[in-house]
Parts: structure tokens; C-alpha cells; sequence
């Protein structure tokens, strides 16, 4: 809705410049234009719009693009060159093609929650949206691919993409090692199906996650924990014993940290070149040492907003997000400005 905007902007309680903080952490560097694909005057805009542009992506139900004159056959029929990007809940085919599909919903749907939380407890959904981030990445990689094939050929090329094919994409490992052995995923919490040990222990001060992917780093981690041999089994030596007995296992593991501190147990296992991390909070990294050191994080008003993972590739920085139709007329202006540039030029072409 012109009026309303992106319904993020209302996602409070936090809030940044008069939009929640959520909306001003996922839309800094772009521009705002309101639009009324309802009326003739809005679609002659958009199509204005699309005209200057190299790839345009919807995220509506489908059908909806088509409805407001901004689909996919009639887009690309107009501007050859266009790579139309699609975002859906659940595509566009199926019996779930015209259902909502946020993340929790495409969670739930796609197995993705039922693996996910304590064994033996009720399923949890991931504390950000991890589809929808992973979604996003997967289609500007197809829009990336799209754009050099249309180098080779001049013609562009729709690519569509939805959260249920993401979050289905992503249990490819459990899908197939269940179809092999005829069992049913379980709920590992932070733990591993496969790997023991592997998850986060309780010591004095908080979490560590440690983990032993190979045989030779669970001797150097029970060395580096100063943990008596005969406490430890020789059916230990291997993986398969450990997750034999991972109870076990881990019992004698936390025994050995849980009277330390994370910061302790750390140091030690780090010299012994044994996976660990102290379970940090966000807030402690934002302003940590290894985020800063790689340029993570840029400050607008006094609030930390996370950079793109390339920032180390000097990606620019990205102004504060737009207030609603904030940009409208400056992008119109160009474009009016643009279109009288190219007519000047024509006509310089036929003097």
C-alpha cells in the first residue's frame, strides 16, 4: 500500500528514525518510491521504472505481479534484456503454491522445525530468519549467473526461486542418510548426529561448544582436558564408539570443564588444536575484536548495523534506510532527466 509501506517498518518495539529497528537493519542503501500498482498512472511508472533497469525482483503470491501489470511474461516481453527475479513462499506450482509462506510457516512445513530444537522437547524455529537470509543469497546468485550469460547473449532470463526449495534444499544431508538407513532424524539441540563430541558443554561462566571431527582430536582434546585415562573406554578411540556411548561420553567431557570458565577451557583446548568457542552473545560480538578487526559493523545514530559478509572486499557503506516514498521524486527526476538526454542525443544523431 502507498500509504503503509513495507509492513516491516511497523515490526517494533525497537525503532530507528520512526521504523523498527528490524526494517532499518535490512533496507539501509536503497532509495524509497511509492507507487499505486492500482492505477494506470502507478503501472506507467513502474514500467518507467523497469525500463532502466537491469533485474527486477518480486516477492509477491503468485499471480499477484501478473494482476498488477508488473509480471514476469509481460516484463521480459517489453524489455528483452531483463533478469526478473522471483521470491515466493512455496513456488509457483503444488497444493501449497498459493498458501502464505513466511519463515516459521516454510519451517514447519518443510521439516526444517522438526529437526530443530532439544532432543525430546517441542520443535523451536532458528533465532533469525535463516531461510529468508539464505532464500535472498540464493537468487542473487542466480540473478549473478543470469546477468553473465546475458553478457554472451543479450537476452535475459527469469529466475525463480522459493523459501520451501531453500529450507528443503538445506536437509539434502538428513534426507539422504535417512533414505539410507531407514531412520528418522532426531532433535540434537546444539549437538551432531554424527560427530561425538560435538556441542555445547555448561562450565562456571556460560557455554562452550568443543568438538572432536576426527579420532586424533579427541585424544589431544581429552589430553588438553587433563582427563583420566581410565575413565576413558577404548571402544572411544573411534567415532562410531563415541556415538555408541554418547551419553557417556559426554559425561565424563562436562564433568571435566563444568567447575571452569569458558575463557579457561578455551585457551586450553585451542592450544591442543581442538574445535572450541565460547557461546557468545550478539550484543559481545558487535563490539568484539574479530568483528572489528574485519569492518562488520558500521554505527548510524549510535547503533551498530551489521555490514555484507564481503565487506572486506570494500563494498561500500550503506546510508540509513529510506522513511517511506522518501525518494520518489528524485528518482523521477532522473529518470526525466535521463529520457531528455537521450532524446537530445537522438536528435544530435540526425543533425
Amino acid at each position: 500500500m502507498p500509504a503503509v509501506g513495507d509492513e516491516t517498518r511497523a515490526w517494533g518495539p525497537a525503532s530507528v528514525n520512526g521504523s523498527s529497528a528490524y526494517f532499518a537493519a535490512v533496507n539501509r542503501g536503497k532509495r524509497s518510491v511509492t507507487l499505486d500498482l492500482g492505477s494506470s498512472e502507478g503501472r506507467l511508472a513502474a514500467r518507467q521504472l523497469v525500463s532502466t533497469a537491469d533485474v527486477l525482483v518480486e516477492n509477491f503470491r503468485p499471480g499477484v505481479a501478473d494482476r498488477l501489470g508488473i509480471g514476469a511474461d509481460e516484463m521480459m516481453a517489453a524489455f528483452p534484456g531483463l533478469i526478473y527475479g522471483s521470491i515466493t513462499g512455496f513456488g509457483t506450482s503444488g497444493p501449497l503454491a498459493d498458501a502464505a509462506g513466511t519463515e516459521v510457516i516454510v519451517e514447519a512445513e518443510s521439516g526444517l522445525m522438526d529437526v530443530t530444537g532439544m532432543p525430546g522437547a517441542a520443535p523451536v524455529r532458528f533465532g533469525v530468519a535463516m531461510v529468508d537470509i539464505a532464500t535472498g543469497l540464493a537468487l542473487s546468485t542466480g540473478v549473478c549467473a543470469a546477468l553473465a550469460e546475458r553478457a554472451r547473449t543479450g537476452v535475459g532470463r527469469r529466475v525463480d526461486t522459493s523459501l520451501f526449495a531453500t529450507a528443503v534444499s538445506s536437509l539434502g544431508t538428513l534426507i539422504a542418510g535417512s533414505a539410507a538407513d531407514g531412520t528418522t532424524p532426531d532433535r540434537w539441540g546444539s549437538g551432531h548426529p554424527t560427530i561425538v563430541p560435538y556441542r555445547a558443554f555448561e562450565v562456571v561462566d556460560g557455554f562452550v561448544v568443543l568438538g572432536a571431527t576426527n579420532d586424533a582430536m579427541f585424544t589431544r582434546l581429552v589430553g588438553g582436558l587433563g582427563i583420566d585415562p581410565a575413565e576413558i573406554d577404548a571402544a572411544w578411540s573411534t567415532n562410531a564408539g563415541r556415538i555408541n556411548a554418547r551419553t557417556d561420553v559426554e559425561t565424563v567431557i562436562h564433568r571435566s570443564i563444568s567447575h571452569r570458565c569458558a575463557g579457561d577451557v578455551v585457551t586450553v583446548l585451542r592450544d591442543h588444536g581442538v574445535l572450541v568457542a565460547e557461546v557468545a552473545s550478539a550484543a559481545d560480538t558487535a563490539s568484539g575484536e574479530q568483528a572489528l578487526a574485519l569492518s562488520l559493523f558500521e554505527h548510524h545514530d549510535g547503533i551498530p548495523f551489521s555490514r555484507s559478509p564481503l565487506s572486506g572486499s570494500d563494498t561500500r557503506p550503506l546510508w540509513r534506510a529510506p522513511q517511506l516514498g522518501e525518494h520518489t521524486a528524485e528518482v523521477f527526476a532522473e529518470l526525466n532527466r535521463g529520457a531528455d538526454c537521450a532524446s537530445a542525443a537522438a536528435q544530435n544523431r540526425k543533425g
